[in-house]
Order: C-alpha cells, then structure tokens, then sequence
C-alpha cells in the first residue's frame, strides 16, 4: 500500500478507519418537520405537488396530514460523512436511500450517522483517490425509524485532479430558442398523479416516467436550495470552523482571505482549483429531483420504498436537467406490490449525469395498501 503516500499520508489513513462505526457528532440543520421548513425545501428543489405544499390537500389523503418529500431529509443532515484527509477534497457519489415511513409535520428528527468503511480506488479523474462510504439513521421522537442514507464521498489530490484535466475541454452550452421551448414545453408537460391511484396492476414493464424537468440552473436556484439544505458556514462559525480544520478553506489568490471550498457552487475559479470544468451543482439536490419525479408518478396512496442513485458527472451552471425512468421490474414480496425503476438525470447534451434505481410500493386492487401496511 506504498502508492497510498501520494494522496494521503498512511496515518492519516489509520486514523479514519479506526472511526469506522463510531457515532460521528453531527449537529443537524433541522431538528423538526415543521410546515414552513418542509414548504421551503419543497420549493428549493422546484416542487410543485400539493402533497407536500398544501397542509388542507394533505389532510385529505390516506396519510391525513402534511408529509414530507423523502428526501427532505438532506435537510436534516446532509449525508456527506468525509472524515480526516484535511488534504483531500470531498465530492459528492451517490446516495443509497431506504425509507420506512413518512415524515409528518411536527415530528421531531433524531440522528445517528456514523463512517462504513475507507478504500482506496483508483480514478480517472485524479489518478488514485479515497472512497469514504457513511451511513445515517433517521429517527423521530417516538424511537420510529424514518430511514436509513448510506452516502459516497471521494476524496480527490486537487492538484492531480487539475493536472490530468478530465474535464479541460468542456465548454459553455449555449442555447437556442429551440432549445428554450423545449425546457418550457417540459414544465408544461410534468404530470402529478395527485389522489388518483396508479395500481399495481395498471403498471407494465418499460412503461417510461413522465420526466421532471430542472434548469437552466442558475446561482439563485443553487442558493435557495443550499439555504433549505445545509447552509456553508459563515462569519465567526466559518473562522472557527477553519481554524479546527484548515483543509476546509483555501486563500484566494486575489484577496488573500479565507475562503470556503462551497464557493465552488458558484464561482468558476474555486472549481478550477480541485479539477470541475465550472461552477456546479450540490450533486443531491439531482437525487432530490429524482425523488420528485417518482413521487409525482406514484401518487399520494404511493411509497418510495428506496432510492439508489450513483452521480457520473457534474451538473454545471446553466446546465438543464432532465429526470427520467421506466419500470424494469414488478414483484410481490411479503404483502407488498412492488415497482423497480430505472433512473436518471440526462442534461441538454444529452449527457447521463447520474444513474440508479428505485423501488416504489404501489396500492393492488387486491386490497393492499402501502400506507395501510404502517408506511
């Protein structure tokens, strides 16, 4: 394990794996389901279905109140578990979603989160690199579980990422009005299935999802989505937080001030500096999307049973995306009428950015119900 020196030092790399399954103190951003917290998220990733908007729609339904969006979630902690490396930085891979029930308003959050394993791996983007795998336990006060998120983070060299230059011939897309027709005539085509059930039975294998369109993502859509989210540290908070862990922040080169790498989501320069062709998205809030989606298809006697979903490339501002999926399998397992699909985000390009799969839990005209089933 020689070769490991060049990226991060053999302590440092003992030091992470004797945290594996230790509880990780993790403050969380939101401690409570309220109303307010759950319609602002709603509206940082685009939402527009009243399930999740609407406390009068909501109390309606089978669940008899105001839920909140699965992935809502990522508001309460964030999933990214990148321990140690202070030298490495930190993207985003994926998320490994398992749901249990849904969260209502009102119900106090709870977590456990703690670090799965540490490996090396090898990278076309930075040569070699550290794949930390973390996992979080979702609890409400009653001791319930909500769900369970077990979350990939890579730790890339900045400077080897820049050296090997993955994405050094990306440029700018520029639209045309056609293209921006086609973004508008996507919004007007989303559909929310809303109190009408889709059966089990109804469903057919490669029956495709309508798709759920995002973008052009602009710098007020990534602000308003990290502010619901996990907002970057600022003022004193920032400074301490630097000052405990310095691999965290980098001094700009034109100011000579601190800086925080989150500037990334924003700033050209800053993703230069550890390989990203521009300023890029958070990476779950594409997961989030995709949740959107499956949520409007399912409808509101639905339940996202789990959500597997692997990040490919970045996502860039100005860049559209667009979810999509179709079902690739049907089965009944222990009472329950389940639905495999087949997800994706795919850009303006025509470009995959992310891929994975999901699960979703369907009413039967046999009688089965999901929510009747304690979901």
């Amino acid at each position: 394990m020689q070769h490991l020196t060049t990226i991060a030092k053999l302590s440092e790399l003992a030091e992470a794996r004797r945290c594996i399954g230790t509880l990780l103190r993790r403050p969380p951003f939101n401690t409570e389901a309220s109303f307010p917290v759950i319609s602002r998220w709603a509206r940082s990733i685009g939402e527009r279905n009243p399930f999740f908007l609407d406390s009068g729609y909501a109390s309606r339904s089978r669940v008899g109140t105001l839920v909140a969006p699965p992935c809502w979630l990522y508001s309460v902690d964030n999933t990214a578990i990148a321990v140690r490396f202070p030298d490495l930085h930190a993207i985003y891979g994926g998320t490994s979603w398992e749901f249990y029930r849904w969260v209502r308003s009102g119900e106090r959050i709870v977590t456990f989160a703690r670090l799965l394993d540490v490996q090396e791996k090898a990278s076309s983007f930075a040569g070699r690199m550290i794949v930390e795998r973390g996992e979080v336990l979702y609890v409400n006060g009653k001791g319930e579980r909500l769900a369970r998120a077990v979350s990939t983070i890579l730790r890339t060299p900045r400077d080897k990422a820049r050296e090997i230059g993955k994405y050094s011939n990306w440029e700018r897309y520029k639209y045309t009005r056609e293209d921006l027709i086609r973004v508008e005539d996507s919004y007007d085509a989303e559909q929310i299935r809303g109190s009408e059930p889709r059966y089990w039975e109804d469903v057919k294998t490669k029956d495709t999802l309508q798709p759920v369109v995002k973008g052009p993502l602009s710098s007020e859509d990534m602000l308003e989505f990290i502010g619901a989210t996990c907002p970057t540290m600022a003022f004193r908070r920032f400074a301490e937080l630097r000052v405990r862990h310095p691999g965290i922040a980098f001094k700009s080169d034109e100011t000579g001030q601190w800086e925080s790498w989150d500037a990334s989501i924003l700033d050209e320069r800053v993703a230069h500096r550890f390989g990203f062709p521009f300023a890029h998205d958070a990476g779950i809030d594409r997961i989030a999307w995709i949740g959107s989606m499956l949520t409007n298809w399912m409808g509101d006697d639905g339940f996202l049973r789990s959500l597997d979903v692997r990040l490919i490339l970045p996502s860039v501002l100005k860049d559209t995306t667009w979810c999509k999926g179709r079902v690739a399998a049907k089965s009944q397992e222990s009472g329950e009428s389940l639905v495999t699909c087949e997800v994706w985000c795919e850009n303006q390009r025509g470009w995959i950015t992310a891929k994975g799969t999901a699960v979703v839990s369907l009413p039967s005209r046999g009688g089965h119900h999901p929510l009747l089933a304690g979901h």
